[in-house]
């Protein structure tokens, strides 16, 4: 009888891990100055370090005609903002999958339901689809 051997392939990664960057969680405060009234806004999102923050910041504020007054990793931010639930900076459309950067994403009816939708339409469709009511 021939003994066979068991070979384990070993899974080399592409990335060397020692020089990879971690992501990290940032925020940053918008002030939106429009019609006198100043409105502050912070959102939330992930980068891999400073320079890819800053160009996810000022992509989304010149696209959205915001004023950036400060963006830092979220760990540097204190305990201020861990106690809040803060929107992030792009979100995913719950019911028709699509990205979208509204400072007020439509959210669920529902109490007991988290989605994020990025118009009434598709909220409307996704209560009558999922919780089985008429609204």
């Amino acid at each position: 009888m021939k003994k066979h051997e068991k070979r384990e392939r070993e899974i080399v990664s592409s990335i060397d891990e020692k020089k990879a960057i971690p992501y990290e969680k940032w925020i940053v405060s918008f002030a939106d100055c429009r019609k006198s009234k100043i409105k502050i806004s912070y959102r939330e999102f992930f980068a891999q370090g400073f320079y890819e923050a800053y160009d996810t910041v000022m992509t989304y504020a010149e696209k959205q005609n915001l004023d950036v007054r400060w963006f830092k990793e979220k760990r540097n931010c204190g305990n201020t903002f861990s106690k809040y639930e803060i929107t992030k900076l792009e979100s995913f459309c719950t019911y028709c999958n699509r990205k979208f950067n509204h400072q007020d994403p439509v959210l669920c009816l529902h109490s007991n339901c988290n989605s994020m939708f990025c118009s009434r339409d598709c909220m409307n469709d996704h209560i009558v689809l999922l919780h089985n009511s008429n609204i």
